[in-house]
This record gives C-alpha cells, sequence and structure tokens, in this order.
C-alpha cells in the first residue's frame, strides 16, 4: 500500500477544506453585528482553518516517490478523506455554540459530548448531501453557520477528491481514475476525455455553470424572501441535491403546518424543482449538449427511464392526491416538486407529505429507493442501476424458459458485462442489509423513547442511505427531525449516510480489519 501517497492526498484534502472554510468565515465577518456583535463565530471558522493547514502541512510536507492509485488504494483515500472532513467540519458548529445545547444554566461535558455527535451528523449529512438534520432550531443559527452547512452540499456534491484530480496534476493520470471511481456515482464511471484531469475540469465547469444560473434565476425572481444570501442557501442544496433548508415549519391558526418552502412564491418553487431534476441527470449529458451531439442525448437510456420514471409518478401522485387538493395547479405544483425532491434525493419540501394518502407515501419510498442518475449528484441506487436489475432479471426468466437461448444485457447497444452485473448485484445486496442492520440498531432507541416506532427507524435508515433526508414518518418528515435519536443512533445514521453517498465499498474496504494490520 502506498501510504505516503495517501497521507499526502489526506493533508491536501485537509488543506482544500481549510481554503473553502475562507467562504464562511467572510459571511461571519460580513454579518458581525447581525449576528450579535460576538466574534466567536470568526472563531469558530479561524481555529479550524489553522488546525486544517497545520495538519495538512505535516502530511504533505514529505512527499510520496510514487503517485500511482490502485484501486483499494482509491477506495481507502476516499472513506479516510470524507471521515476527516466530517470531523474537521464539524469543529465549527461546535465552537460557534449553535449545536451546543445546555441541559442547565452552563454548558456541561456531557452537553460538549452530544454538541459532537449533532455536528458530525449535522456536516456529515451536509457533505454527503443528505439534508437529515437535528438541528432544533435552523433560524436561529447564525449566517456563517447557516451558509457553512449549506455550502457542505455544493462541496460534496461533486466530491471533493474530484475537485482535487482538477487542479493538481498527477503524474500517471491513468491511476488517478481509481479515485474517480471510488467517489463517483453509479456502477461503471466512464470519462468524457482521454485524461482523467480534464474530464474532472469539465465537470466542474458544468457544475458551476449551472449553479450561478440558479442563483441569478431565484434572486431575480419577484420573491421578496428570495434575498440573495437565500438564493446562495437554496442553490447549494439544490446543486448538490442535499436539502438543508433556513426557513423553521409554520404552524398556522388553523393547524395547517406550512413547510419549508411553501413560505417562498410559486415562481422559486418551480425554478427549485426544475433544477433540482437538472442537477439528478448524468453530468455527461450536458458535456453532450455542449458539443452538440443531441441524438446520443435523446438515444440515452438512462435518461429515458429516468423521466418514463419521473413523469409517471407526477402523475400517479396527482391521482392519488385529486381529493386532497381541489386546486389544479397547487395539485400539479405539489406532485412535481415532491417527485423532483425525492427522486433527486435533495429532500426539500414545499408540503407535509406524511399527512398524504398511504399510496402517496409508498410512491414516495419507490421513489427513495430509486434514486437520480448515474454521474449526478443525486443519491438512491441509481437509474442505471435499476435498468441492469430488470434486464438481468428478464433475461433470467428467459433462460428459464429456453434454457439454450442465451442473451446478452444491453444498454445504450451495448452489451454489458458480467462483472458490471455482479457488481450491481452486490451493491444491492450490501444497501438491504445495511438498511436492515442499521434500522434495527436504530430500534434500540425505543428502550428511553417509546414513541419511537418501527416505521421510524426504517424510514431513518433507507433515507440516510439513500441521502434523501426526510422520511415518510411525523418524527422525521419534512417538518420533523432527527434531534429526538440517541447519540449511538445518531453515529451509526451518519457512517451509513458517508456509506451510501460513496455507494458502500469504499467504507467497507476501510473498516476492513486487513487494512488496519501494518501501521502507517
Amino acid at each position: 500500500m502506498n501510504r505516503p501517497l495517501i497521507r499526502n492526498i489526506l493533508g491536501k484534502i485537509l488543506i482544500l477544506v481549510a481554503i473553502l472554510m475562507v467562504l464562511p468565515l467572510i459571511v461571519a465577518i460580513i454579518y458581525y453585528k447581525e449576528d450579535g456583535g460576538s466574534f466567536k463565530y470568526i472563531i469558530s471558522f479561524v481555529i479550524p482553518i489553522v488546525l486544517q493547514i497545520l495538519i495538512g502541512i505535516l502530511f504533505t510536507y514529505k512527499k510520496a516517490s510514487d503517485n500511482a492509485v490502485s484501486a483499494k488504494e482509491g477506495f481507502i483515500i476516499v472513506a479516510a478523506s470524507w471521515i476527516i472532513m466530517s470531523i474537521t467540519g464539524a469543529l465549527p458548529l461546535i465552537i460557534s455554540g449553535d449545536f451546543v445545547y445546555k441541559t442547565g444554566d452552563t454548558a456541561t461535558f456531557l452537553d460538549y459530548v452530544n454538541a459532537f455527535f449533532d455536528s458530525f451528523f449535522e456536516i456529515s449529512s451536509g457533505f454527503t448531501t443528505t439534508g437529515a438534520s437535528v438541528c432544533r432550531d435552523v433560524e436561529a443559527l447564525s449566517h456563517s453557520i447557516q451558509f457553512w452547512r449549506s455550502f457542505s452540499h455544493w462541496i460534496g456534491g461533486m466530491g471533493i477528491l474530484v475537485f482535487i484530480l482538477a487542479i493538481i496534476p498527477e503524474s500517471k493520470e491513468g491511476s488517478a481514475v481509481h479515485i474517480l471511481r471510488a467517489e463517483s456515482p453509479g456502477p461503471t464511471v466512464n470519462k468524457l476525455t482521454s485524461r482523467t484531469r480534464v474530464t474532472t475540469r469539465i465537470l466542474y465547469i458544468i457544475y458551476v455553470v449551472l449553479s450561478i444560473s440558479m442563483v441569478l434565476f431565484l434572486w431575480l425572481g419577484k420573491d421578496d424572501k428570495m434575498t440573495l444570501f437565500n438564493s446562495f442557501i437554496y442553490m447549494f442544496g439544490c446543486a448538490g441535491t442535499g436539502g438543508f433548508g433556513i426557513d423553521n415549519p409554520v404552524l398556522t391558526e388553523s393547524g395547517e403546518l406550512i413547510v419549508g418552502l411553501s413560505l417562498y412564491t410559486k415562481y422559486s418553487q418551480y425554478v427549485i424543482s426544475i433544477y433540482m431534476t437538472l442537477f439528478s441527470l448524468n453530468f455527461t449529458i450536458f458535456y453532450l449538449l455542449i458539443i452538440g451531439k443531441i441524438k446520443d442525448v435523446f438515444a440515452n437510456e438512462e435518461i429515458k427511464w429516468f423521466f418514463g420514471i419521473y413523469f409517471v409518478s407526477i402523475g400517479l401522485l396527482m391521482l392519488s392526491l385529486i381529493k386532497v387538493y381541489t386546486n389544479i395547479e397547487e395539485l400539479f405544483r405539489y406532485s412535481l416538486f415532491t417527485t423532483a425532491t425525492i427522486m433527486s434525493t435533495t429532500g426539500y419540501g414545499n408540503v407535509d407529505f406524511t399527512s398524504w394518502p398511504l399510496i402517496s407515501r409508498c410512491i414516495i419510498v419507490i421513489l427513495t429507493i430509486i434514486g437520480g442518475c448515474a454521474g449526478s449528484t443525486a443519491g438512491g441506487i441509481k437509474v442505471s442501476r435499476l435498468i441492469i436489475l430488470v434486464k438481468s432479471l428478464i433475461n433470467k426468466i428467459r433462460q428459464l424458459i429456453n434454457p439454450r437461448k442465451v442473451k446478452a444485457i444491453n444498454v445504450d447497444g451495448k452489451p454489458v458485462n458480467d462483472e458490471v452485473v455482479s457488481s450491481v448485484y452486490s451493491y444491492m445486496i450490501f444497501h438491504i442489509l445495511i438498511v436492515v442492520i442499521c434500522g434495527v440498531l436504530v430500534s434500540i432507541d425505543w428502550f428511553y423513547n417509546h414513541d419511537l416506532t418501527l416505521a421510524d427507524c426504517f424510514s431513518a435508515s433507507l433515507t440516510c442511505i439513500s441521502n434523501v433526508g426526510p422520511g415518510v414518518t411525523k418524527l422525521i418528515g419534512p417538518a420533523g427531525g432527527f434531534s429526538s435519536f440517541s447519540n449511538l443512533s445518531k453515529f451509526i445514521l451518519s457512517l451509513e449516510m458517508i456509506a451510501g453517498r460513496l455507494e458502500i465499498f469504499p467504507l467497507i474496504i476501510l473498516l476492513n480489519p486487513k487494512v488496519w494490520k501494518s501501521r502507517f
């Protein structure tokens, strides 16, 4: 194992995250007076920045003699990077005191222990673009903390190591693809060009252009509540398909629960719906559009399946809710937004869908499992895997009927090799096992919280590994949160979110005891 190279890359990651923290630090300075005129929010970013730079310099001081990265090392680098990022990224939340919930007049040691698990959960949710939150009052957070937790979506959406590959040249270009494959979602990863670094730069250019355009559409729209700051916050959530909001649910005098985005205009809701959909598409599609290969876009099988599922889901939700909402525009908007937010795994809400009919919530659970396209910022099992699974099952049935007839599985007119099919089955088995195991472990919370239900436990497990955020129960729905879970459950769900974002295997390899037999 190339340990010097692993240390070097981890050091570069720490330095890069420190540099990225300068943005929320600037926000803390700008909103210094509005956030109470206290230096604590400035200090809460200065300390982690200095700490990460010092450790990063220590890790990168001695250069690696060999820059080659094997497949195993790629998995280890990615998984270790995301765990370290989540730990250091949680520091501003703890130091600021925004996530320290006092049990008495002054904060105790136990309060700080709870704050660590809350902050680790929150920032893991941010970097993995899950959007599940333990925050009890999001509007009470300072501007800098709100910015950092949402900015973590944008950082994690495309992937921090993808960014490293885009800006840092490696001597052996071919080996860098192992890092790209370990961090990028989907059963397979194809380079847009022959050079990995050029591919990652193209991906980031597309990502940035889409992000800027969304900010402009939101900010320039006729929505007084959608300030420039809010436009950036909601752009971060959509671009990374994360979903951290900055508005508490409001209970009206009539008993109606107004959730998140419903506080904004219809225009803003439609813009967000469209961009959530765009960011859940394979970024290769945008590249093909740029270079004029329109026919290839329309011929793409994953896109056909994605929009097929997308529009059918909108139609089914509208049919199931036709007695709930009499206004056609409202019915369409809620169905469109919910389909977009769940399928993209963003997790924003413009309605409390936990009160919808059971059939509607079943559709939401199915969309939670499927997710978006491979090569996007969305979570879930990915539409590409669903295609391979369905075609593989159909092929198996045909073989049972006619054993002599062997037909290859084709996607986009090309045969899918057995290794890819096998990896898809392996992924699905691990996916189901992790959902079940983590759901059972979370159910231990019932011994001190008898209000916790079986649906709460498994909905939490499923939504975390799918990187969606809200579940289909009242406890963890669009108007709920994860604050009532124990520290153990929060830690388990945090690791599950990281496993879901990295598509399981990197974290499993990192936690393999054989990896740690020899010292660094």
